[in-house]
């Protein structure tokens, strides 16, 4: 799949904000990061959005 296909599958996983969207979200990000049609600064917008939805799916401290 491409990956522009990928981000926008994830985009709109991410309007349905549940921990399940998340982490799709966050397994499609992380699949369109590893295209290498995608330039280094979009693979490490990917990888940072990965990041952030993992944080918040982290339990309140």
């Amino acid at each position: 799949m491409p990956p522009t296909s990928l981000l926008i599958a994830a985009l709109l996983l991410l309007r349905r904000p549940c921990a399940r969207s998340r982490s799709t979200a966050a397994l499609l990000l992380s699949r369109a990061a590893q295209h290498a049609a995608l330039s280094p600064d979009e693979r490490d917008s990917c990888l940072y959005l990965i990041d952030e939805l993992e944080y918040e799916a982290l339990p309140p401290q």
